[in-house]
């Protein structure tokens, strides 16, 4: 037998927050930010309507709730967020880069063709295909978009070689209220008293 009446999610469960009222306040924070029409909001068992009942807000950063009046002293809000806005990892460099220069015995200083992203950490450069280690202690350094090595490297062809790997991970995050209906596999609307009854 099924744990849902309605549609199961696909994937996972859905996250649930509770708040006990205090009689006066109306604002709350909540653990994640979504549109209204993505809460199942019950308060004390009855289903209240989005945007009539409560609103939502982002106020520097902190999600939150605002309901029409105050909730009474000790009563209990469940809410049971149906689309949390998603945060997904995107690659400032997606693919590694590589440079190849040419030693002559007297130039120290390279000019990429890629200013890093990160620190000379994300490199691993080779003259003569020996592994050069970071550090003004040891083989170079990287400023801006040059990488100079402590000693000049020996004279050759494409003996140098500098490889930049993946940049630093940037966090991007889906715009309040684009996680529309289409998105979910139910209709808020037609199964928000059957998911109270399930969820409490």
């Amino acid at each position: 037998m099924s744990d849902y009446i309605g549609a199961t999610p696909s994937y996972g469960v859905f996250d649930r927050q509770v708040l006990t009222g205090n009689g006066t306040a109306t604002t709350f924070n909540l653990d994640f930010m979504a549109p209204p029409s993505s809460l199942l909001v019950v308060l004390q068992g009855i289903v209240q309507e989005p945007e009539f009942s409560y609103t939502t807000s982002n106020i520097s950063g902190q999600p939150q709730i605002t309901f029409s009046e105050a909730i009474p002293n000790t009563d209990r809000v469940s809410i049971v967020f149906l689309g949390n806005e998603l945060i997904t990892a995107k690659p400032a460099n997606s693919n590694t880069h590589l440079d190849e220069f040419n030693g002559d015995g007297s130039t120290v200083a390279f000019t990429l063709t890629r200013t890093p992203v990160a620190t000379a950490e994300n490199f691993v450069v080779f003259v003569d295909n020996v592994y050069q280690r970071f550090g003004s202690s040891f083989s170079y350094t990287v400023s801006g978009d040059v990488l100079t090595f402590t000693g000049a490297p020996t004279a050759g062809t494409k003996n140098i070689q500098v490889i930049q790997l993946n940049g630093t991970n940037t966090l991007n995050t889906v715009a309040n209220g684009a996680v529309t209906r289409a998105k979910l596999n139910f209709d808020p609307e037609d199964d928000a008293t059957a998911l109270a009854i399930a969820l409490g």
